[in-house]
């Protein structure tokens, strides 16, 4: 596998993990601030 792939493959997945984490924080702020949405 080239290393221009990995590293590519490595910053989609650092950015996946990065969206997960900030979904997780900012979801449950959002119900716990909207409980009728």
């Amino acid at each position: 596998m080239p290393l221009s792939q990995t590293r590519s493959y490595s910053h989609t997945y650092i950015g996946v993990t990065y969206q997960c984490q900030c979904i997780n924080v900012v979801l449950p702020t959002h119900i716990y601030q909207n409980p009728m949405s």
